[in-house]
């Protein structure tokens, strides 16, 4: 359960992240026009990488909390 609790989750956030970058290239085309478009790259590629390892960790330690045995109660 908690893993499609996880799914859910991501799946919300990719859309909302779909919304919330279409939104920021057309702000930021008014702004800088397309001048900075290699600088921005860049920091999309390097925020996505942080994004996904902050997201694979979060998933790998809800798998292995829920891998782990339950220890008996003397």
């Amino acid at each position: 359960m908690r893993l499609t609790k996880i799914l859910i989750g991501e799946f919300i956030v990719l859309i909302a992240s779909v919304f919330i970058f279409r939104s920021l290239w057309t702000m930021l085309d008014q702004y800088f026009g397309y001048n900075y478009l290699p600088e921005f790259l860049i920091l999309g590629i390097v925020l996505t990488v942080i994004g996904l390892i902050v997201l694979n960790h979060g998933v790998k330690c809800e798998i292995e909390k829920a891998a782990k045995p339950k220890s008996a109660s003397p």
